[in-house]
């Protein structure tokens, strides 16, 4: 009997010991991690961004999944009014259109632009609004998306010191 209760005191340390020895090295590696990559001495600890939020870069993913008979229309009308947005529209920093490969009726539209203002401006332009039009009510109604999101990031954020 007591060699069965030294035998478990024995296996329990020996768990503990073992988790211990994967916490250390665990830590070590972040440790070495963080020196290779800068780590925290590049982490900004407040927010640096004098600027308001309309001046602030605007970034934008959005997800539309469309009837299969519509597939072509949004493409042919999304490249139209990209033409147009990179040609006549400084404010804009992105503007794409990526199709899902597994599912040909899945799309992802992302924008930036270097103000709200600029954003404002492009959603009142000839070809946006002909755009707008052209695929309004192409959507498969039984989609609904998680994943849409806009952020707002001050600009010289992302870059290194």
């Amino acid at each position: 009997m007591i060699s069965a209760i030294f035998g478990v005191i024995i296996l329990f340390k020996s768990e503990i010991a073992i988790k211990m020895k994967n916490l250390y090295m665990g830590l070590i590696g972040i440790i070495a991690l963080a020196s290779c990559t800068g780590g925290a001495k590049n982490q900004v600890t407040e927010n640096c961004c004098s600027c308001d939020r309309d001046s602030m870069i605007v970034v934008m993913r959005f997800e539309r999944k469309v009837k299969p008979e519509y597939v072509t229309l949004l493409k042919q009308s999304f490249d139209a009014c990209k033409a147009e947005v990179m040609a006549k529209e400084p404010g804009c920093l992105d503007y794409s259109l990526y199709q899902s490969y597994h599912d040909s009726t899945l799309f992802c539209l992302t924008e930036a632009w270097a103000t709200k203002e600029d954003h404002t401006a492009h959603m009142k332009l000839e070809h946006t609004i002909k755009h707008i039009a052209e695929i309004k009510g192409i959507n498969d109604p039984a989609f609904k998306s998680t994943t849409n999101y806009n952020y707002r990031i001050c600009p010289g954020a992302n870059q290194s010191n």
